[in-house]
């Protein structure tokens, strides 16, 4: 009975695994009656459990690890396969309501690429370094996996200059950074900077660093991908006038442009289409998720970061032609959806332009 509990007695590293694997879990149930359709909801799902099943190989080892051959090559898979795998993630975090189109899904190749070089290289080489060829090879998969952000660069772009964007862009150059932390800990391991056991000991606690990202800012993010699966659902049980009306309030919005009449309001777009202000509100609030005036000064600050990048002209103009009717309400909303100034925004992205 004494040996019994003994053996129960968990090291450091075993309950920093068991933490993540908790979490993992954890996010895993979230993650299935939150994210929304199958699509939405694949990868996250696939990285959460391969991340968990990473941690449990880490917890389970001391029990089990003998009684499988191959024990550390599968946990090696279930942690190389995170650089490729989060890199897909980061993909569709970007996208939000969208799959990685297919063409990325190459990188899921990687990790059996790399095993079967490992493999290769052990053999030719013959030298009983298995286990050291094969976290070589998989630090090339994850190098590879991250450089395939690069080309990423116009999405994460047109990401950064979104005011609801910005959250899911520092998300993703987080999850950036962690991933060449990992990477770099298995680097260090082959050396004799730090030795492969504490080696794995930090990869344990980026991988919880990961986890604490997503119950932070993942959680943050998915509820959007939510609200616009309530919303398509809510726009479903519209009746046939209702959507009616609410198209013909788009075509106001996009194509005449009604917002850009500093004084025109909820009364005059319920004249305008023959309703009462009340039925406006609601198809508004349940159409497009917010009231008229943040509609309208969403569209309107849209308007104004085009004209700031594409023309000269002074703010102040600028300021009239999209619909405010004052500079001071044009530099206060633009300032509460971008976090800059118009004449910040405008020399920001000036000086982007001429670095690059």
């Amino acid at each position: 009975m004494g040996d019994y509990l003994q053996n129960l007695q968990f090291t450091v590293p075993e309950i920093l695994s068991l933490i993540g694997l908790v979490q993992c879990v954890y996010i895993l149930v979230y993650i299935a009656f939150r994210a929304g359709g199958l699509l939405r909801v694949l990868l996250p799902f696939a990285y959460f459990l391969m991340l968990g099943a990473a941690f449990f190989t880490g917890f389970s080892e001391r029990f089990v690890g003998e009684l499988f051959t191959h024990y550390d090559l599968v946990s090696w898979a279930l942690w190389f396969s995170g650089p490729p795998l989060s890199v897909l993630l980061m993909i569709q975090i970007a996208r939000i309501t969208e799959a990685p189109p297919l063409r990325s899904f190459w990188l899921l190749a990687l990790v059996p690429l790399a095993f079967m070089a490992g493999i290769l290289l052990a053999r030719v080489f013959d030298d009983g370094m298995l286990y050291d060829w094969l976290i070589l090879t998989g630090l090339l998969a994850g190098i590879i996996s991250l450089m395939a952000m690069w080309w990423q660069r116009p999405l994460l772009q047109r990401l950064s200059l979104e005011p609801a964007g910005r959250a899911r862009y520092w998300l993703i150059l987080a999850l950036v950074l962690l991933n060449l932390f990992f990477l770099g800990t298995m680097l260090l391991g082959l050396t004799n900077a730090l030795s492969l056991e504490d080696a794995r000991v930090i990869r344990t606690i980026w991988g919880l660093g990961f986890v604490y990202l997503a119950g932070t800012s993942l959680f943050r993010i998915y509820p959007q991908a939510v609200r616009l699966i309530e919303r398509a659902a809510v726009r479903s049980e519209f009746s046939a006038d209702d959507k009616k009306i609410a198209e013909r309030i788009e075509n106001l919005l996009n194509l005449e442009k009604v917002y850009q009449e500093p004084t025109y309001n909820r009364v005059n777009l319920a004249k305008e289409l023959g309703v009462s202000e009340t039925i406006i509100s609601r198809i508004i609030n349940q159409h497009f998720g917010k009231t008229l005036p943040q509609l309208f000064n969403e569209l309107r600050v849209a308007d104004a970061k085009r004209l700031l990048l594409e023309t000269d002209g002074a703010i102040k103009t600028i300021a009239e032609e999209v619909g405010f009717n004052s500079i001071a309400s044009f530099n206060r909303v633009f300032k509460e959806l971008e976090n800059v100034s118009p004449g910040q925004f405008r020399a920001l992205h000036t000086k982007n332009k001429e670095t690059l």
